[in-house]
């Protein structure tokens, strides 16, 4: 029974998606899709964190690794939605509140 109720758990907790756009700052959001080569030019914040690992895969950098990390951004995309889902009344406050997080305006080297 234990295993039934930590495995979602841990899978939740894993979404780093979510995690990194509800803890982080704007410019430091921005900053990381910029040093990812991303080409999202804005990122809405409800379900901000599924939004933030597309945004991951939409980039310029071409990786050797790009199918794993395709898998895992899926993986992480599926915990991120249920995070994000969680997390929804906070995000919908914060949408209505700041609009859409405007990744060129954050980004200043």
């Amino acid at each position: 029974m234990k295993a039934i109720l930590i495995a979602p758990t841990a899978l939740v907790l894993s979404a780093c998606g979510s995690f990194t756009t509800l803890t982080k700052s704007d410019r430091e959001i921005a900053a990381n899709l910029k040093r990812q080569e991303s080409n999202c030019e804005t990122l809405p914040r409800i379900y901000s964190g599924v939004s933030y690992n597309l945004c991951k895969m939409n980039s310029n950098k071409n990786s050797i690794y790009f199918n794993w990390q395709l898998g895992f951004y899926f993986v992480d995309s599926v915990a991120s939605a249920a995070t994000d889902t969680i997390a929804l009344p906070l995000t919908a406050y914060r949408q209505v509140k700041n609009g859409n997080l405007q990744i060129e305006e954050q980004y200043r080297p």
